[in-house]
C-alpha cells in the first residue's frame, strides 16, 4: 500500500512538471493560431465590405492623414503609456483605420523573426496580452512624410511570442505593415535601448516616414525599452530576410519552446534512471546484508 501511494505521488509530480513544460509550447501554438484567425477574419470582413462597395480606401486614408496632421506634439510619461486626449479625440482615433469594427488596424509582419500579428488601437493591457498595439499619440500607421508611428508589443510572455525576439533585428532588416489596401515596407535604420521616460526617439522628424517597433528589455527584467526604428522603402524592390522554419530551434533560445520541452524530458528521464539505479543498488546491498546476517545466525 505504501509503495502504491509512493508511485501515485511520483506520477502526479511528473504530470505536474510535464504540464509546466508543455504550457509555453501549447499556449504559444494556440496564440499563433488565434492571431492567424484574427488576421484571416479581418481580411475576410474587409474583402466582403470592399466587394460590396462599403469601403472607400482613399477617404479612409485621407481621414487618417488629417488625423496625423492635427496631432499636437505629445509628451508621453512612458513609451507604453497612452497620450492624454479628450473623449471626442478618442472617438476620432478609434474610428480611424477601423474597417472591421473591432479596433484592429491591420497587422505587422517581421520575416526575420517569424512574426505576423494583428495591430490594434491603443496599448491597453487587454490588447497587449494577445497582439500588438498602436501607441495613441503617435502617427497612425499609414505612411507619409513627417509621420512616426509606434507599434508596441510585449516580450517574454509565456503564452505568446509577440516581440520576444525583437532584439534579433539589425540595421538593414525589414518589416511590413498591412494597412487598408496597402503594404508598407520599412527598413531598420536605428536600434536603441532607452529608459521608459526617454521618448525623444519617438518624435516626428520633418519630412521622414518612420515606424518604431517597441518592447521591453532586458528579457525578463523589462526595466528599459527597446526601440527598432525603420524608414519607408519601396516594397516591390525589397528582398525580405529569410524566415526561420525550424520548430525545434526557433529564432532564439527564448522561443525554442519544443527544445526546452525535450531538454526537460531528458533531464527528468535521467533523474528517473538515476533513482532507479540507486534504489536497485540499495536493494542489492540490503539483500546482501540480510543474506550475510542469516549466514551468521546459521553458523551460531
Amino acid at each position: 500500500m505504501k509503495k502504491r501511494s509512493h508511485i501515485i505521488i511520483v506520477s502526479l509530480l511528473f504530470l505536474a512538471g510535464l504540464s509546466l513544460l508543455l504550457y509555453p509550447l501549447v499556449s504559444n501554438q494556440w496564440n499563433n493560431y488565434r492571431q492567424s484567425k484574427l488576421i484571416s477574419s479581418y481580411e475576410e470582413v474587409v474583402n466582403e465590405k470592399s466587394a460590396a462597395g462599403e469601403i472607400d480606401y482613399k477617404a479612409e486614408a485621407d481621414r487618417a492623414t488629417a488625423y496625423n496632421n492635427a496631432l499636437l506634439p505629445s509628451i508621453l510619461p512612458d513609451s507604453f503609456a497612452v497620450a492624454e486626449a479628450s473623449e471626442e479625440e478618442d472617438d476620432e482615433y478609434m474610428s480611424c483605420l477601423n474597417l472591421s469594427g473591432n479596433g484592429m488596424m491591420g497587422y505587422v509582419e517581421i520575416p526575420k523573426i517569424n512574426v505576423k500579428i494583428p495591430v490594434f488601437h491603443t496599448t491597453d493591457d487587454e490588447v497587449l496580452q494577445k497582439a500588438a498595439g498602436h501607441l495613441e499619440g503617435s502617427s497612425l500607421p499609414i505612411g507619409g512624410k513627417s509621420t512616426h508611428s509606434v507599434i508596441s508589443a510585449h516580450r517574454g510572455l509565456p503564452s505568446a511570442t509577440l516581440f520576444t525576439d525583437l532584439d534579433k533585428m539589425k540595421k538593414g532588416d525589414h518589416f511590413l505593415l498591412y494597412i487598408l489596401d496597402d503594404i508598407l515596407c520599412y527598413e531598420v535604420d536605428k536600434v536603441s535601448v532607452v529608459e521608459p521616460e526617454e521618448t525623444d526617439g519617438l518624435a516626428v522628424e520633418e519630412g521622414e516616414d518612420l515606424v518604431t517597433l517597441l518592447t521591453c528589455t532586458p528579457y525578463g527584467v523589462n526595466s528599459q525599452r527597446l526601440l527598432v526604428r525603420g524608414h519607408r522603402v519601396p516594397y516591390e524592390e525589397t528582398e525580405m530576410e529569410e524566415t526561420p522554419t525550424s520548430l525545434l530551434t526557433g529564432v532564439s533560445m527564448h522561443t525554442s519552446y519544443l527544445f526546452w520541452v525535450i531538454v526537460g524530458l531528458a533531464v527528468t528521464a535521467a533523474f528517473v534512471i538515476f533513482l532507479y539505479l540507486r534504489e536497485k543498488k540499495l536493494r542489492k546491498k540490503l539483500n546482501s546484508d540480510e543474506k550475510q546476517e542469516n549466514e551468521e545466525l546459521t553458523d551460531k
